[in-house]
């Protein structure tokens, strides 16, 4: 298995196991910034406060209702983008180590190189998300 195909897997991996974590966040989140009801009480609950009321009155899968789209999403986004890091950092590292043999460098990746590779994986997962249409990515 290439190295660009495990880092991918890992990176979509890592997005899942973030997305799980903090999807209960986002939830509460998104409930406490759209709420506008002047009638309830001034003090607004906090985060905490806010999870502890959802799982008592609606049930713990509401704190994750949507979640799978999500998931999706961030699987596929995380996924493509840590595979292209690793596809364009194998080739920035091939030429740092050609351009050392030519004797102009030390072969090692810069950071203005490093910068490209980002922005170049970035591109592409942006791209590929945006033609498979995952709003999420």
């Amino acid at each position: 298995m290439s190295d660009a195909l495990i880092n991918g897997l890992a990176g979509a991996g890592g997005g899942i196991i973030a997305q799980l974590l903090t999807y209960p966040l986002q939830t509460v989140n998104t409930r406490q910034q759209t709420e506008r009801d002047l009638k309830r009480e001034k003090r607004k609950l906090g985060t905490i406060e806010h999870m502890c009321q959802v799982v008592k009155q609606e049930g713990w899968e509401r704190l994750y209702g949507g979640l799978a789209p999500s998931l999706a999403g961030t699987a596929a986004s995380q996924g493509v983008y840590y595979y292209f890091y690793q596809v364009f950092r194998n080739q920035a590292e091939a030429t740092a180590l050609a351009r050392k043999k030519k004797g102009l460098g030390d072969g090692s990746v810069g950071m203005f190189a490093s910068l490209l590779v980002a922005a170049f994986a970035g591109y592409n997962r942006n791209s590929i998300c945006d033609f498979f249409l995952f709003a999420s990515c």
